[in-house]
Order: C-alpha cells, then structure tokens, then sequence
C-alpha cells in the first residue's frame, strides 16, 4: 500500500515535467518499462546512446519502486513518449505513445488507457523526450498489440479471442506448418507448430491460429507477458462460474458463427468461437469449423494426450476431454 501511494503522487507531481534536454548530436535512445500487471509501477530513460543502455536503464528504475517490469516501448531520435495511467482507488489501467511531439504522443497514451479503465479518464501522466536534432523519429519497439484488455468473469481475467502469435515470449519464431505434410513432420516427433484452419489466411483473422501441445507447452511461452495458457483446473473454474457444463455453454458461446443454430448469448463476452482443429496426420484433415470450439489447456494426461475445451453439439454442454498433442486446437489466454 505504502508503494502504491508514493507512486501516485509521483505521476501526480511529475506531470507537467519534460525530461529533454538541448544538446545534438548522434541518435538517442528512450525507453519505458512497467509492471504489465500494476501500472504504476514504471521507469523511464531518455537521451542513452545505445538502446541496451536505455532498456536497461528504463527496468532498473521500474524494478527499483517496487515492479516486476518489463520493456514495452522503445524509440530512437527526435521524438516523445508518454505514459498515463489511472487512480489506485480505481484501478491499474494504463496506456503509452510515441510521436514527434509530447502532445501527440500523449494523446495516444490516453486513447490506450481508456481502452482499459472503462472510460475512467486517466489524469496521472508523465512523459519523456529524447533532444531535439539527434537524428529521424523512430519507433523500435510498442508492446500495445501484445496487451490484451482484460475480461473480468468472476475472480478470472480473460481474453475475449483466441491467441494469434507467430512468435514465443522470446520473439523466436513458432514453425508455420503450410500444408499437412509439414504438419505431420512437426507434431509427429513432439516440435511446436502452429496452422490457419485449411492453411487459409482468412480462417486466421477470425478465429486465430491452431497450435499444437508441444507449442503450448514449450518453455519459452506462448501467451504473451502478463498471461498463460489456463490449465484445467482454471478452465473448469470458469465453467463452475458460468453455471456448470450446460449453463455456461449458451452464455460462453458467440452470438454469430456457428451452423445448425447454435449460436449462444454471450453473456460475458467472452465470444467462445467454432474455431475446430487441425488433424495429427496427413490424412486427417481438418473438421468442426462453425461446429466446436476445441481450446487447448496447459495441462497434461499423460506423455501423449492433454486437456482441452470440447462441445457436445447434441446436447449442448461444454465440457473438458483429453486428445492427442499433436492436434492442432485453438488457443485461449488468461491473465497471471
């Protein structure tokens, strides 16, 4: 509580405070990290020579007052950045921007933040600029497209669709199988893969991808920082909420997208998709789109098969099952 306190009136007495400096010179870099699961824990830097130095700068001071802190926005050359967040006693909604100027970026950063605080404005701001003349504006690194907004359903905070990375939490790359062969080669000896739904791109945009096990399971995580993969357990949690297998189903599911007139009501918005699955072998095809939702869980029954979210389409109810890892299912995230 002390932390939380002195961390407001921080952004409190910090906002009208311009960290630039005069002087020109080779290219400057800028960072901000932050404790993605408390806002006001954070720490800037301006005006470094080489970005590691700003990065590392921007976490030490994050971790310093109190934070678990992370890089989410890196930049170089004539430009600003600026963070915003709201009241403790309401919340820890957050946003950041960059732009040329500390106007504009800020408007961003208010435009992010309200996107998170239900409308609540975000007064507590402070913003940074590197010198003027150092060299052209530009954007390293802008973590805003890894932070999902988080969907509140009992003491559970979701995602509202389904995960849509190509990425681990490390930036290396997941394999992209392209045709079912290549899938095959992947899941058959236990290597991460991920898919679109008939190999189509379209199928992605609406449904995100399909992973395998071996890519849910892998070390380097999945889920981008600040949420995991749900186990079992959390699953059947969120069902038990949502009034067990046969309640929850019709207020889990989506409103559109699903054949033989099963489309839900979608109570939590949580927008449960038919998103179906991509088969182990060649021969295996793909099956049940706008048909199930087959969601993968983190959790393992045994060396071969995993728990996942499943749809009885005759009866409909949810429930959890155990299949093959090397099937290809969708993938739904949940906060820390």
């Amino acid at each position: 509580m002390k932390n939380t306190v002195f961390l407001i009136f921080a952004l409190f007495s910090m906002q009208t405070i311009s960290f630039g400096q005069s002087n020109t010179g080779s290219s400057k870099f800028g960072a901000l990290a932050i404790d993605r699961n408390n806002g006001f824990y954070y720490g800037w830097s301006y005006d470094y020579s080489t970005l590691p130095e700003a990065e590392r700068k921007a976490i030490e001071e994050c971790n310093n007052k109190g934070g678990n802190c992370t890089i989410v926005l890196s930049y170089s050359g004539t430009g600003c950045a600026a963070y915003r967040t709201i009241d403790g006693a309401v919340g820890s909604a957050y946003g950041w921007g960059l732009a040329k100027t500390k106007e504009e970026a800020d408007a961003i950063a208010s435009k992010e933040c309200l996107k998170r605080s239900n409308g609540i404005h975000p007064t507590n701001f402070v913003w940074s600029c590197n010198s003027a003349g150092t060299s052209s504006f530009k954007e390293i690194y802008n973590a805003s497209k890894e932070i999902e907004i988080p969907l509140k359903i009992g003491n559970q905070n979701w995602s509202n669709k389904n995960l849509d990375v190509s990425t681990f939490r490390n930036g290396d790359p997941i394999p992209h199988a392209k045709n079912h062969q290549e899938w095959e080669d992947l899941s058959y000896v236990g290597e991460p893969a991920w898919c679109y739904y008939n190999f189509d791109p379209e199928n992605g945009k609406k449904y995100g991808k399909l992973y395998n096990w071996f890519a849910v399971s892998d070390p380097r995580g999945i889920a981008p920082i600040g949420w995991h993969v749900p186990s079992k357990a959390e699953f059947e949690t969120l069902l038990n909420f949502a009034g067990g297998e046969t309640a929850a189903s019709s207020k889990l599911r989506s409103k559109t997208g699903w054949l033989n007139n099963k489309n839900g009501n979608d109570d939590f918005g949580f927008n449960l998709l038919p998103n179906g699955y991509c088969g182990e072998y060649v021969a295996s095809g793909f099956s049940w789109i706008g048909e199930r939702p087959i969601l993968w869980t983190s959790s393992s029954d045994g060396p071969y098969r995993a728990y996942y979210l499943n749809f009885n389409t005759e009866k409909d109810y949810l429930y959890i099952s155990a299949w093959s890892k090397g099937l290809g299912f969708g993938v739904r995230c949940i906060k820390d």
